[in-house]
């Protein structure tokens, strides 16, 4: 994905009974803010671990929480400013902190697709055992959301990553060069 810079006015030129027409384009790499959305957590679904989250769990959950890869607390890479629970889980919207180098690491890891899950770190305060043996956590303090390469609840990830690509800009730009050649 690209944004114009610096589209220059259409000029055209008369020549031998055509008219010609020379534009210059040029592309720059689309701004990364580092913003990303995922669902942090899938409620009742039982985890690795055997344990599964109810969707009440985490309703005390306060922002900003922070970012973390693989659970590491020594390597903080951004923070999630938005956590919601919905039917199908946690969902959350965060930002990489792009000056830290990990960051970048992690967010070149994210849009080549080579990692993509999101793991909680959290204290339980209350839980309770099915009849099978599974634990279910209906209250827990929410510590940090990590990005991490296998996630133990299925479906816990990233599912989206932004950055501030302006097409609508590129968009109006040739349409405007191409009324100017037309001659609109």
């Amino acid at each position: 994905m690209f944004e114009p810079m610096n589209l220059p006015a259409i000029e055209t030129r008369k020549g031998t009974g055509t008219e010609t027409a020379d534009a210059e384009v040029r592309f720059t790499a689309p701004s990364d803010t580092g913003e990303l959305e995922g669902v942090a957590v899938r409620f009742n679904v039982a985890d690795s671990y055997r344990s599964e989250f109810a969707p009440q769990a985490f309703t005390s959950a306060r922002t900003p929480i922070p970012m973390l890869w693989s659970h590491d607390p020594a390597q903080v890479i951004g923070s999630w400013t938005s956590i919601e629970a919905r039917a199908d889980g946690l969902a959350v919207k965060g930002k990489l902190n792009l000056a830290v180098a990990k960051a970048q690491e992690v967010r070149a890891l994210l849009q080549a697709g080579d990692v993509a899950g999101l793991s909680v770190g959290f204290r339980t305060l209350k839980d309770e055992r099915s009849a099978s043996g599974t634990r279910r956590i209906t209250q827990a303090d929410l510590k940090e959301i990590s990005i991490v390469a296998f996630p133990s609840v299925p479906g816990s990830r990233v599912t989206s990553t932004r950055s501030t690509a302006n097409l609508t800009g590129l968009t109006k730009a040739i349409r405007a060069a191409t009324s100017t050649i037309k001659g609109n």
